[in-house]
């Protein structure tokens, strides 16, 4: 093998897709415990998918790649969040690895260095009810988002990812700069956190500017499932055999929610936290605020589909069903 794969062999956390794919799984300290690295093999280098969280964790793993004589070509971004752009600063300032994001992510990075995004979701989250909530934005955005990609690309280009050309599809709902890249020869697709495997990604709004997210991540399903796929590499967890099928099954699991939440109101208007209370149960810090925004994406998108209507009274939005 060339590059150094044959050092991958001596890690533990690496796992050999094809010949020449190779998925690092780098630690989280929450949420999903941990991310998707894809390493795709090139002439001159690795091309990376995804760096991980910045930690020192994630940096002596990585570290101990290069060690083993590993060369990174270039670093790929799937989405701007922190678990998976967290280090591309620190590869591109430390190793002299340049670093790619669409230019919608490049938008997206330039907007969380304005630093009002948690107190957008604040004020969002006590519109629809969410009164105690105040996790503030991680100290490291400030650090991590504050750099330049060494270039973007756009919605259906195709991309260079290792040695074979990848088109770069816009899938936007788990965040507003979402991409999936897709080999038409080999039928692979990097599905990054549009597809999981165990559990549906969260559907997000993150500023003023996503509108209606669950509508386009039904959008973004509806576009990848018109191609054929035969091997799926999501960004976490385990790589997904049917992606066809994972996606009926996540969006069967929307529509059965939907469904339970129409019928919540069916008696009286409610505010998008009491239906989550009702539906999910009455949880604590992170798992509250992840129902909670399931189900204020959800409410938005049955507003605009017609079947419900809110009414903002006493500065809470309340949902009833339209007649």
């Amino acid at each position: 093998m060339k590059n150094g794969s044959e050092s991958f062999d001596q890690l533990s956390m690496v796992k050999k897709i094809t010949e020449d794919i190779y998925l690092l799984s780098i630690p989280v300290p929450f949420g999903m415990v941990q991310v998707n690295c894809y390493l795709l093999r090139g002439k001159k280098g690795f091309t990376v998918i995804d760096t991980g969280i910045y930690s020192k964790e994630a940096i002596d793993i990585w570290e101990k790649v290069m060690e083993m004589g590993v060369t990174i070509e270039q670093i790929v971004l799937t989405h701007y969040h922190i678990d998976h752009l967290g280090l591309a600063r620190w590869f591109q300032e430390k190793h002299r690895v340049p670093v790619y994001i669409s230019s919608i992510g490049d938008r997206e990075i330039k907007r969380r260095l304005k630093k009002d995004h948690a107190d957008y979701v604040i004020s969002l989250f006590k519109q629809h009810g969410y009164l105690d909530y105040t996790r503030l934005g991680s100290e490291i955005d400030s650090y991590i988002y504050d750099f330049e990609p060494d270039g973007t690309f756009e919605d259906g280009e195709q991309v260079r990812l290792g040695n074979e050309m990848y088109e770069a599809l816009w899938t936007p709902g788990h965040s507003a700069d979402h991409f999936c890249f897709y080999q038409h020869q080999q039928q692979i697709m990097i599905v990054g956190d549009l597809v999981l495997n165990k559990i549906a990604p969260i559907v997000l709004i993150e500023s003023h500017h996503d509108v209606n997210p669950l509508q386009e991540y039904f959008s973004s399903l509806e576009r990848v499932g018109k191609y054929p796929v035969s091997i799926s590499l999501p960004g976490h967890g385990n790589v997904i055999s049917n992606v066809t099928k994972r996606m009926e099954d996540i969006r069967s699991g929307h529509h059965h929610r939907l469904e339970e939440m129409l019928k919540a109101i069916e008696n009286e208007a409610k505010s998008s936290f009491a239906v989550s209370q009702e539906i999910y149960g009455k949880r604590k810090g992170l798992r509250t605020a992840t129902h909670m925004m399931a189900t204020m994406t959800r409410f938005i998108y049955l507003e605009s589909i017609g079947k419900v209507k809110s009414e903002l009274i006493n500065g809470t939005l309340l949902y009833s069903l339209v007649e």
